[in-house]
């Protein structure tokens, strides 16, 4: 097996209200994956289908806002993957995908970094690059300015995944949003307080695009093949594939 090797500030956590805050969050948002709220399993079997079936092998991956990694790590199983680059902002995360990572049988690269701007520096080429419900909290410009420097990165043989906010097409961010809160009646295993704390950060920090919007992205990055994968049951999220 190859030795994992760890690169970037993700050194012991000494800041005990960062620490307290992060645990407090992190609990939620486990919570709301173990219980499949926001349909992570289907969403990370479809890049799972696409690592085995699409991707150059092997490949280079590369992972922006890898969080913990440990749905990441669920879909690299039985790949060819020959490097993973995880970047994520928060230290105690990236501590946490570290011991994920060990199971992977590759060079390991963690970026305790901010992916706006890490992705501006222009990493090492990779053959796929995925980013899991983060771009989302972009605008439009940021998450324009974020996919063509992605389109550089994985270049003409690479792909692009992305599980993002989604709307039907003449649907606005109001309306979204409205679709998002009637889901509290699904979301049982959730206390109040902790519903009302998710709510909190999705009316602050959630900007969807339409479906016909992200392609029009796609495009205007420069990829000219955009594929729609998944379609949360929900409809408030999707899949999509980019490539040149």
């Amino acid at each position: 097996m190859v030795k994992i090797r760890h690169y970037g500030a993700v050194g012991p956590v000494t800041d005990g209200p960062a620490l307290a805050l992060f645990q407090n969050q992190w609990q939620l948002y486990r919570k709301v994956v173990d219980y499949n709220y926001l349909f992570h399993r289907e969403a990370y079997n479809c890049l799972h289908r696409i690592l085995v079936e699409e991707a150059v092998q092997p490949f280079r991956f590369l992972d922006v806002a890898c969080g913990d990694a440990s749905a990441t790590v669920e879909a690299l199983k039985g790949t060819q993957i020959a490097s993973y680059h995880g970047i994520d902002l928060s230290q105690v995360a990236l501590e946490l995908a570290s011991q994920a990572l060990e199971t992977l049988a590759c060079p390991v690269k963690l970026d305790r970094r901010d992916f706006f701007e890490a992705l501006r520096d222009r990493p090492e080429p990779v053959d796929v690059a995925w980013i899991g419900l983060s771009l989302h909290h972009l605008l439009t410009p940021a998450k324009l300015s974020v996919m063509r420097q992605m389109r550089s990165v994985v270049g003409d043989r690479g792909l692009f995944l992305i599980y993002e906010n989604a709307s039907p097409d003449g649907e606005d961010r109001d309306a979204w949003l409205r679709r998002w809160d009637d889901q509290k009646r699904w979301w049982t295993a959730l206390a109040p307080e902790e519903w009302d704390a998710g709510v909190a950060h999705v009316h602050a920090n959630d900007f969807p695009e339409t479906t016909s919007r992200w392609h029009a992205l796609g495009r205007e990055a420069g990829f000219g093949q955009v594929r729609e994968l998944f379609v949360a049951p929900t409809n408030l999220f999707r899949v999509y594939c980019f490539r040149a």
